[in-house]
């Protein structure tokens, strides 16, 4: 078996690139962990599907898995000469979480696949995996922007919304029903900078409690 070593993981239940990963994710340092190399069609069928592997494989993977506190029962890396990904599984062999790799970690692993042989994996496929098509740091930043406006909305926190409408549309509204309307219409933009900038404000508001 060919092992990849000091690598950095983010084990989620929904696929992740690493320029999204947050502080509240498990990221971990995996010393050791069971490397495949395949061929490009069975890297994309883990890659978005769900997928069931059979039981001689996870034998061939328990425990092998080695972090800094201990072990993944079942666990490994697969990679074709473009792309690699992590997956855990669970005793029935079906994928549980999953995990990308840095891009430095990526590129030092493709380099490195020169040197072993292609691995046949039985599997079988069960769906294809659903994908968010936002990015994660968007679905945070809309969901704490709509959590404030609403809980203004609902306080009757008129000078707040004001400011928040006057900062992110420019321009002063008095009715209140308006600044509730025309805030949330802006929820159903595509993210720019005052997205960012409304954030940001939100959170230092908070930050000076």
């Amino acid at each position: 078996m060919n092992y990849y070593y000091d690598v950095v993981l983010n084990f989620l239940e929904e696929p992740i690139l690493f320029y999204e990963w947050a502080e509240q994710d498990s990221i971990e340092y995996i010393k050791k962990i069971p490397l495949y190399q395949v061929t490009t069609e069975v890297f994309n069928h883990f890659y978005n599907h769900e997928i069931e592997v059979n039981q001689e494989f996870l034998k061939e993977l328990e425990n092998t898995t080695i972090k800094k506190n201990g072990k993944l029962k079942y666990a490994c890396i697969i990679a074709d000469k473009n792309s690699a990904y992590a997956y855990e599984f669970n005793e029935l062999g079906k994928i549980i979480t999953r995990s990308a790799l840095t891009l430095k970690d990526e590129i030092s692993l493709l380099d490195y696949l020169y040197t072993i042989p292609l691995k046949e994996i039985n599997y079988k496929i069960i769906t294809k995996l659903k994908r968010e098509k936002e990015l994660r740091i968007k679905k945070s930043i809309e969901k704490v922007i709509h959590l404030e406006i609403d809980k203004l909305y609902k306080e009757k926190y008129v000078d707040k919304l004001q400011f928040l409408h006057i900062e992110w549309l420019g321009k002063k509204e008095e009715d209140i029903e308006k600044i509730y309307k025309n805030l949330k219409s802006e929820l159903k933009k595509d993210i720019d900078e005052n997205w960012l900038h409304l954030y940001n404000i939100i959170k230092i508001s908070y930050n000076n409690v």
